[in-house]
């Protein structure tokens, strides 16, 4: 059994961007990409412009977590390659983390 002060060590070193990056992938499996009201952190939508470089890439990736593989590409090309980015930079995260000894 790992003691208490060990799992508080381990989760006080817990790389804060990789929670962020797994919430965030987390949040686009389970949203329903056919919502008309989604949130959205893009500046350009906030201030009215109609296109974005990068508007769909969440529906996109949420379409992909649902199977919906066509769709998910029609919707931006690049959602498969921003989840493969985000797991691995996610995984490099902890694992640069936890590969040395904690003390």
């Amino acid at each position: 059994m790992i003691p208490l002060n060990k799992i508080k060590n381990i989760w006080q070193k817990f790389p804060f961007e990789a929670v962020v990056w797994l919430s965030a992938l987390a949040y686009f499996a389970i949203m329903d990409p056919g919502a008309e009201n989604h949130f959205t952190i893009c500046p350009l939508g906030a201030f009215g412009f109609d296109h974005c470089p990068g508007c769909g890439l969440g529906r996109s990736i949420s379409l992909i977590f649902h199977g919906r593989l066509r769709a998910s590409f029609q919707m931006h090309p690049l959602g498969l390659l921003a989840i493969i980015i985000l797991s691995y930079r996610a995984f490099m995260l902890i694992y640069n983390t936890f590969k040395t000894k904690i003390d």
